[in-house]
């Protein structure tokens, strides 16, 4: 329903209570010029997380369960570093507990961390200069791989490699009926 707002007859909506916690966190999204300094300064492997918007962590067959702490509320911790940064760490909580004359356990929590590389390498962008989304990442990392590139030079080889994929279909489609065990 549409309210008015202290008679000035401007429509104003009520919003719901995700709308107002979105406006409350000030997300903002990071200008190209931030997005291409820090792509500028950072690893292919950072990059690689950045774009892909996620991190790769072992599963717990491949590297295997280890705890290297207690927290305060003697859960157990659980480090894991991203196979391809190197840089994001992911901390889980795990507990035991006895049941049914079996020991289970039971992931509670997790979060991320974030560590300097050896080279002073940072996965964060500096602070202030807004949210970079994995879309932004690499539409900067394509635009500096196509840099020098005309857009109508690009067009004109996706279409020569567009035809060139249809004669192959087509090659092998001839070739296919032709062969009497196909």
């Amino acid at each position: 329903m549409a309210e008015t707002s202290g008679g000035t007859g401007e429509s104003v909506s009520a919003k719901s209570i995700q709308g107002e916690q979105q406006q409350d966190t000030g997300w903002v999204k990071a200008s190209e010029e931030d997005v291409d300094l820090y792509v500028d300064r950072v690893t292919d492997e950072v990059l690689a997380c950045r774009e892909r918007g996620r991190h790769l962590f072992p599963t717990i067959r491949q590297a295997g369960i280890h705890f290297t702490g207690v927290d305060d509320d003697g859960l157990l911790l659980r480090r894991l570093v991203c196979t391809c940064c190197e840089l994001a760490v992911r901390v889980e909580k795990w507990e035991g507990a006895r049941r049914g004359g079996r020991t289970r356990f039971q992931r509670v929590a997790s979060g991320l961390e974030y560590r300097t590389g050896r080279d002073g390498q940072e996965y964060l962008a500096p602070s202030g200069r807004g949210h970079m989304t994995p879309r932004q990442i690499g539409d900067s990392v394509a635009s500096k791989a196509l840099s020098g590139q005309t857009v109508s030079a690009l067009r004109k080889a996706a279409e020569r490699a567009q035809k060139a994929e249809k004669a192959e279909q087509a090659a092998r489609a001839r070739d296919a009926a032709s062969d009497p065990q196909g």
